[in-house]
C-alpha cells in the first residue's frame, strides 16, 4: 500500500526548485521520488506515479493502450501518456494516485470515485505538499496551520458535506472523482466524473430494472471479492448490508467458499420506538439463515468507551468523529473480523442514495422534467399507502418557489423547531452567526431541486474517506463498500425516478431485485433498524470520565465560543433512559459535541498527537 511504502516521501515539500533553471520538479529527499521495492508505482523516462487501490478495468484498459503489462500503476501511465489529463475518467475503480511528468514540471493528484483512499493536500507559496495521510502532511509541512473555524461551524451545523475542506486552514482534501494538477506555482482542480449527467435509463417493465440492478451489484461484489481468500460482511437488519451479504454469498457458493457475517446488537434490552426496531440481530440471523455458507457473529456493543474512541479515531484522523455512538462496534466487528484471518468486509454504507433510494424528491423531480401524469399517479399512489402525506407532498413540489424566509416560517408552523439549528446542535448562537449559520435549517436547502443533485451531495463527501483510512490501519481491516461502486451509482442515477418507489411504496426497486433472495419479513419491512440504541446505559458509566472532560472543555477559549456550553451541561444525563424516550437527535447532538469539544481541547494542550508533529 502506498500509505505504508512511501510514507517517508508521501508528505515531502514538492515544489518548484527556484534555484534550478531548468524548472524539473525535485523531492526534498533527492532529485527523485523513492521507489520502494514493492510499491504500486512506476516510472518512466521522465514519468513516475504512486497508486493506492484496486483498478478493476485494467485488463481492458491494456488492450485499449496495446499494452502487454497488466501492473495497473504501469497501465495508468500509459493511458495519461495516450489520452493525457482525461485518462482518470476512464479508470474504474476505487484508487488514488499521484503522478509527476518531469518534462511539463506537472504534478498530478487523482482520486477515484469511490472514498477508501483519501488524498490530502496543501500549499504555500511555491511549495507543494501532498499526502495520503493527515499526519504525515501536518508533520511535514513544517508550519503550524491554524484551526478552520469556518469548517468547525459547518461541521457543527450538519452543512460541511461535500467540502473538500479540513479542520486546519489551507490544507484540503480531495473530492471523489477529482483531479489536481500543480504546476509553474499554481493549483488547477478539476471534476472528471459527473454521474448526474448519466442518460436516462428506458427499459420494458420493473422487473427489467431489478434485474438490471443485481447485474451491476454483482459485478461490483465480485470485483471487490477477487483477491480476498477469506471475506466478511457487516450485516445489519436493513436492505443495504443484507442485499450484500445474500448476493455475496450466493456468489462464495459457487465456489465453495464462506462468508463471515457481523452484526451488531444491544447488551441491554430496549423497546422499539415508532419507525424503528433497535436490535438488528434477529433479522440479520433470519438473512444468514437463508445461505448455509454464512458464518454469522453477534457483536455485543459496549465493548469500548466512547471516550476511548474519540481519542483514538481523534488522533488517526486528525478530525472528531462525527457519530460517536457507532465507534464502539465498528471498530470491535472489525477487530473481531481480523481475529478470523479476514482483510476486507463489504458493507451497504450508500446504498440509501444507491440500490435502496426511497425516491426522495421523486415528485419534484417528475414536476422538473414536466411528467405531470406520472407526478399524479405516484402521487395517489403515496396517499392511498399512506407512505406520504399530502401537506408534505405539496411542500416538496412548491418549497423551491417559496422565499427562505416563508419556508422556514412554514416549516415552524408545520414542525415547530425540531428542524431549527439550535434543536439539532449544540452550536453556540454567536459563533452560529458569526459564520451565516444563524438561519439554518435542516433540510431547508432547495438548491437540490431533484433526486440525482441531491444524491450527488453525498456521493462527494470526501470527509468519508478518512474515518474509513483509519479503521484499515487501526485494525487492518478494509470496507469494501459495493453500493458505492461507480458503475452502480451510474446505474441506479440512471433509472427513472418514480422506479424506486412504485406504486407508492419506498424503496421498491431493491425489494422487486431480491425477492427470493431475502426473507420476506425483511424484504418488505418499513422500519429501520436503530444503531447503539443502548448508548446511554453505557454512557451513564462513563459519568465521571464526562464530567472530567466537560470541566476541561470549559477552559478552552475555542471551545467556549464554538459549544453552547451551558445547555449541554444541562443536557448531561445520569438516569440511562434509553434513546427512545431522548429522541434520536438527542444523543447524537450530545455525542457530537463531546466529540468536538474534547478534540480541540486535545488539539490546544498537543495531547492529541507528539509536540514533534508541528514544528514552525
Amino acid at each position: 500500500m502506498w500509505g505504508v511504502v512511501c510514507a517517508q516521501i508521501e508528505a515531502e515539500h514538492i515544489g518548484m526548485d527556484g534555484n534550478a533553471r531548468d524548472g524539473r520538479l525535485r523531492a526534498l529527499d533527492g532529485n527523485r521520488f523513492l521507489l520502494a521495492g514493492q510499491s504500486p508505482g512506476a516510472e518512466t523516462g521522465d514519468l513516475g506515479i504512486l497508486l493506492d487501490g484496486w483498478i478493476f478495468n485494467t485488463a481492458k484498459l491494456a488492450h485499449q493502450l496495446g499494452a502487454e503489462t497488466q501492473n495497473a500503476a504501469e497501465i495508468l501511465l500509459c493511458a495519461y501518456r495516450k489520452w493525457g489529463l482525461d485518462f482518470p475518467s476512464l479508470i474504474e475503480g476505487d484508487f488514488s494516485f499521484a503522478l509527476w511528468d518531469c518534462g511539463q514540471a506537472r504534478i498530478l493528484l487523482g482520486h477515484g470515485p469511490g472514498r477508501n483512499f483519501p488524498l490530502f493536500y496543501a500549499q504555500r507559496g511555491e511549495s507543494f505538499f501532498f499526502a495520503r495521510d493527515l499526519r504525515h502532511l501536518l508533520a511535514n509541512m513544517r508550519f503550524s496551520p491554524r484551526t478552520n473555524e469556518s469548517y468547525i461551524a459547518r461541521w457543527l451545523a450538519l452543512t460541511h458535506t461535500g467540502s473538500e475542506d479540513t479542520f486546519f486552514e489551507g490544507v484540503f482534501r480531495m473530492i471523489p472523482g477529482s483531479t489536481l494538477r500543480f504546476e509553474q506555482g499554481r493549483i488547477t482542480q478539476d471534476v472528471y466524473w459527473h454521474p448526474e449527467k448519466t442518460p436516462p435509463l428506458h427499459l420494458r417493465d420493473s422487473r427489467e430494472y431489478a434485474d438490471g440492478l443485481r447485474e451491476v451489484l454483482n459485478q461490483a461484489i465480485r470485483n471487490r471479492l477477487s483477491g480476498h481468500s477469506a471475506v466478511g460482511s457487516m450485516l445489519s437488519g436493513g436492505l443495504d448490508s443484507s442485499t450484500v451479504t445474500a448476493l455475496a454469498a450466493e456468489m462464495l457458493a459457487h465456489e465453495d467458499r464462506r462468508l463471515y457475517a457481523f452484526t451488531a446488537v444491544p447488551e441491554h434490552s430496549v423497546n422499539d420506538v415508532s419507525g424503528h426496531f433497535c436490535d438488528e440481530g434477529p433479522a440479520a440471523a433470519s438473512v444468514a439463515a437463508m445461505w448455509p455458507n454464512v458464518d454469522h457473529v453477534l457483536v455485543r456493543h459496549g465493548a469500548h468507551s466512547v471516550f476511548a474512541m474519540m481519542d483514538l479515531f481523534g488522533a488517526e484522523m486528525l478530525e472528531p468523529i462525527f457519530n460517536p455512538a457507532n465507534y464502539d462496534w465498528l471498530y470491535e466487528i472489525c477487530l473481531q473480523a481480523r481475529q478470523r484471518q479476514l482483510d476486507s468486509l463489504l458493507v451497504g454504507d450508500s446504498g440509501n442514495l444507491t440500490i435502496s433510494y426511497s425516491g426522495q424528491l421523486a415528485l419534484r423531480s417528475l414536476a422538473f422534467e414536466g411528467r405531470w401524469k406520472t407526478l399524479t399517479e405516484l402521487a395517489c399512489d403515496m396517499h392511498r399507502l399512506e407512505s406520504r402525506r399530502c401537506l408534505g407532498m405539496a411542500y416538496e413540489l412548491l418549497s423551491p418557489f417559496i422565499p427562505p424566509t416563508t419556508r422556514r416560517f412554514l416549516l415552524k408552523r408545520t414542525r415547530g423547531d425540531a428542524n431549527s439549528l439550535y434543536q439539532y446542535s449544540l452550536i453556540r448562537r454567536e459563533f452560529a452567526r458569526d459564520h451565516g449559520l444563524d438561519a439554518t435549517w435542516f433540510g431547508q436547502d432547495t438548491k437540490y431541486r431533484d433526486s440525482r443533485l441531491l444524491r450527488m451531495r453525498f456521493f462527494r463527501r470526501p470527509e468519508v474517506g478518512s474515518s474509513l483510512d483509519a479503521i484499515q490501519r487501526l485494525t487492518g481491516i478494509t470496507r469494501l463498500d459495493p453500493t458505492a461502486d461507480r458503475r452502480v451509482v451510474e446505474f441506479c442515477l440512471s433509472v427513472p425516478v418514480e422506479r424506486f418507489c412504485e406504486k407508492g411504496v419506498p424503496r421498491f426497486l431493491i425489494r422487486n431485485a431480491m425477492v427470493g433472495r431475502l426473507p420476506e419479513k425483511l424484504r418488505t419491512e418499513r422500519r429501520r433498524g436503530l444503531q447503539a440504541a443502548d448508548v446511554a446505559i453505557h454512557f451513564a458509566r462513563e459519568k465521571e470520565e464526562a464530567l472530567v472532560e466537560f470541566a476541561r472543555m470549559k477552559k478552552v477559549d475555542l471551545v467556549a465560543r464554538v459549544l453552547d456550553l451551558d445547555k449541554m451541561e444541562r443536557m448531561l444525563p445520569w438516569s440511562s433512559d434509553p434513546i427512545a424516550t431522548r429522541g434520536a437527535v438527542y444523543w447524537p447532538m450530545l455525542l457530537r459535541a463531546f466529540s468536538l469539544g474534547r478534540f480541540l481541547r486535545r488539539l490546544e494542550d498537543r495531547t492529541l498527537f507528539p509536540p514533534s508533529v508541528f514544528q514552525k
